[in-house]
């Protein structure tokens, strides 16, 4: 069964349905933009994950189910301090890498592991804690970490 974005029988079946008429109405009425967002989803799937400066190398539950220790972590302190606190391994690598998304632990202002989540973060960002790439596991600074 082909779907036609024109037929009205076809619509209001299932969000389903109507995501993917909307997708097909779209690419039928702006054939230039759906050829850049396909390109940039070729572009962007294409690109290695470790080359990506949008996403870290890995997730924080990945890096736990794979490594005994946090040590190996290239922000080990930040992604320590977030776990302890009992933010969640993957928010927690995110935040790690120095991307404030506080909006993944909670919409609310004043949620108390947000807060806490912030003011660790602030720490870190005070003292410029991702000013400088972490190069080899010997050339970290430990008098450099805030506890």
């Amino acid at each position: 069964m082909t779907l036609d974005y024109k037929n009205p029988n076809d619509w209001g079946r299932s969000p389903l349905t109507d995501s993917a008429l909307r997708k097909q109405q779209f690419k039928a009425e702006n054939p230039e933009q759906w050829a850049a967002m396909i390109e940039a989803d070729i572009e962007a799937l294409s690109t290695p994950i470790f080359e990506s400066e949008d996403y870290p190398p890995f997730t924080g539950t990945e890096f736990l189910a794979t490594h005994s220790t946090i040590d190996d972590h290239p922000y080990s302190a930040a992604f320590g301090q977030f776990l302890g606190n009992s933010i969640d391994p993957d928010i927690a690598n995110i935040l790690a890498f120095g991307e404030n998304r506080f909006d993944l632990i909670s919409d609310a202002f004043d949620d108390p592991v947000r807060q806490l989540a912030t003011r660790i973060y602030s720490r870190f960002e005070d003292m410029g804690y991702w000013d400088e790439v972490p190069q080899e596991s010997s050339d970290i600074n430990y008098d450099n970490i805030p506890y």
